[in-house]
């Protein structure tokens, strides 16, 4: 019986470690898919979503391929998108500062349901 109880209690630590997200993993993704030219501004994470929330600029105008770059590789990355069901830029606004084109943009994915 002991062994039983010992077995499913494992079995249900298991499960429940399985579907933990492991954050450090996700930023650390976040970091190594950065491309020059884009920064982040805010990070925030609920029990439904996590927004991201960043800036790019490019000397050569190209700030939305730059970000479409990033996105692109997030989703391709598996490491990055274990646990979360949908990726997408939710926002894009263009602003000008001290002469330069700066897109301030909002990254939203959806987390898997626990």
């Amino acid at each position: 019986k002991e062994y039983d109880v010992l077995a499913s209690t494992a079995k249900l630590i298991e499960e429940l470690n399985s579907r933990r997200l492991n954050w450090s993993e996700k930023l650390n993704q976040l970091s190594l898919n950065l491309p020059s030219g884009i920064w982040f501004n805010e990070i925030t994470v609920s029990q439904k979503d996590f927004v991201l929330k960043g800036s790019a600029v490019s000397l050569q105008k190209e700030e939305m391929s730059l970000i479409n770059k990033f996105i692109e590789s997030l989703k391709n990355n598996t490491a990055f998108t274990r646990g979360f069901n949908n990726l997408e830029l939710s926002s894009v606004q263009r602003k000008s500062i001290a002469g330069y084109d700066v897109v301030d943009f909002i990254l939203t994915v959806k987390l898997k349901a626990r």
